[in-house]
Order: C-alpha cells, then sequence, then structure tokens
C-alpha cells in the first residue's frame, strides 16, 4: 500500500488482524452485523474526552445524546447522523467522535438516535432528522441551545442524511439550518464510478457492503435516484453554506468530488477538502491517525466560523 499515510496503513493491518476469521458483515443479519461492528468501535471510543455534560434527551419524538462542552446558553448547537449505512452503527459508536466535535467547535452537539434499516426502511431515518432539526429549531431553547445558531452534520449515511434534510427543509420553505458539514457522504447511487472501482474492495468500506447497505434502506430501486435517496441529482441551489470532503481511498470519494462539482455549478456556497492517504472513516481515528486530526480540526474550524 505504498500511496497510504504510514499510519493509515498500519491501522489498516490491525483491523485486518482483528477481524481474521470473522465473516463479512454483508453474510450477517443486520442485527448480526451490528454486534459485529459495535465489538470493533470499541477501540475507537476507548477513554473518550471527558464533558461537563453528556444526557440522553429526546427531541422531536426521537432518542439522542446531548454533548455539551460548557459553552454558555443559549449555545450554538449542531444536529449530528452518525454514519453506518442507515443500517449499523449508533450512538454508542460515535461517542468519541461527537465528544470531540463539541470541544472543536464549542458548539453542544445533538447526536440522534434515528431509526435504522431495514427494520425502518426509508423514508424512516429522513422523517426522524427532519422531525428532530425542526423540534430543535422551535423548542431547543429548552435544553440550553440557540436556534438562531443551528447546524447539521454527518458522515457517510449521516452525511446523506443531513443533505437531505437540508433539500426538504428548503422545499418546505424552512431555512432554520445555518451551515451542514458532510463528511465524506454518500450521495448517489452509482457502484460503478472509478473510486468505487478502484477502491471498492480492501479500503474499509466496500463496494459489496454499499450494496448491502441499499438493498436494506431502500429495497424499491426505482426510488434511489430521488433526490431524497440520492441528493447528487437535486437542485442544489438555495441550500446553507455546506463543508464537505473526501478521503482519497474510499469508494465514495467521487460522489463528493461530484457534489462540489455540481455545487460550484449552481453557485451554492460551500467548501470541499479532498485528504490524501486515508480511507472512509479516517476521521473517527484521530487517536492514531495525524491527518484525522488535521481533518477534524479544518471541519470544526468551519463550523465555528458558520455558528460565531
Amino acid at each position: 500500500m505504498p500511496d497510504l499515510d504510514p499510519q493509515m496503513a498500519a491501522i489498516l493491518e490491525r483491523m485486518e488482524a482483528a477481524t481474521a476469521g470473522q465473516p463479512d458483515f454483508t453474510t450477517l443479519s443486520p442485527a448480526a452485523a451490528r454486534a459485529q461492528m459495535a465489538a470493533g468501535d470499541a477501540y475507537w471510543n476507548d477513554d473518550p474526552p471527558a464533558l461537563p455534560r453528556v444526557e440522553d434527551v429526546v427531541v422531536g419524538g426521537v432518542a439522542a445524546r446531548l454533548y455539551d462542552p460548557g459553552v454558555a446558553s443559549p449555545a450554538p448547537a449542531i444536529l449530528y447522523m452518525h454514519g453506518g449505512g442507515w443500517v449499523i452503527c449508533s450512538l454508542d459508536s460515535h461517542d468519541a467522535y461527537c465528544r470531540a466535535l463539541a470541544l472543536s467547535t464549542r458548539a453542544v452537539v445533538v447526536s440522534l438516535d434515528y431509526r435504522l434499516a431495514p427494520e425502518h426502511p426509508f423514508p424512516a431515518a429522513l422523517e426522524d432528522c427532519l422531525a428532530a432539526i425542526r423540534w430543535l429549531a422551535g423548542e431547543g431553547g429548552a435544553l440550553g441551545l440557540d436556534p438562531a445558531r443551528l447546524a447539521i452534520a454527518g458522515d457517510s449515511a449521516g452525511a446523506n442524511l443531513a443533505l437531505a434534510t437540508c433539500l426538504a427543509l428548503r422545499d418546505s420553505g424552512e431555512a432554520p439550518v445555518h451551515a451542514g458539514l458532510l463528511i465524506y457522504g454518500i450521495f448517489g447511487d452509482d457502484l460503478s464510478t472509478p473510486s468505487q472501482r478502484a477502491y471498492g474492495e480492501g479500503y474499509v468500506l466496500t463496494t459489496a457492503k454499499m450494496r448491502w447497505f441499499f438493498d436494506h434502506y431502500v429495497p424499491d430501486r426505482g426510488l434511489r435516484r430521488d433526490p431524497p435517496v440520492s441528493p447528487l441529482y437535486a437542485d442544489l441551489t438555495g441550500l446553507p453554506p455546506l463543508y464537505l470532503n473526501a478521503a482519497e481511498f474510499d469508494p465514495l470519494c467521487d460522489d463528493a468530488v461530484e457534489l462540489a462539482s455540481r455545487l460550484a455549478a449552481a453557485g451554492q456556497p460551500h467548501e470541499f477538502k479532498l485528504w490524501p492517504g486515508v480511507t472512509h472513516g479516517f476521521m473517527r481515528m484521530s487517536r492514531d491517525l495525524d491527518v484525522a486530526r488535521d481533518a477534524n480540526e479544518d471541519a470544526a474550524g468551519f463550523l465555528r466560523r458558520a455558528l460565531a
């Protein structure tokens, strides 16, 4: 792996050794896949940073976890949607990441426990995101939040949900979100892009896993190019300022590159950063990966400016 960041290569070697003999989770039931992934995620959540306040809450009827870094009330807030292909991962899988995001942005992070597929296929997760953001915009003051400084963020499938939420709010004439953070997101349904072909096997996320995710989340193939599922094909005007990034060794890399191109063509304010030498999921690996710390600070800087 000569083009990988050396620290990233070491992480992949350790992950491969730790999972030797385990079945690929695409051969498992969703429940078994979640359990297997939770065991692997434990390493990245070991000894998480302490915060003055971490509390399980309900926003818009949806369970969530609030991370308060100790900022004065009313505080800026970020609604965060975890990744996991709409099928796996949880509040716990992204716990350390959300703690770090709250500290680096000096904003309260509200991590959403949206419903997962296939038990709750599309559009259940998107409906949860919309219910949560609308509640924060109208009732967030009850949690010490400032509705005038509200952002939305997510990684992978969570980035998909964050962008789809912004599109739905725009289409309904609502504008509660002042910025969006989209981390190596799923933005389209094309599993034959050059990055899928180059990095769709052997680099954490695989094309086979993406196919498994889509089959569970949107079993009706006729819906997969609709903008709420594949926001890459939406009208991209009239959105809040967006920050999006991509990892070089990621089958989803071309999704973000293409989205940035379409945002530019639409005249939509945005920032885009492509991080070389790293794979999908790298932002949660900062305990062992220097470039992850740089990438997280870059993204946090965008949110600090947007929510100032």
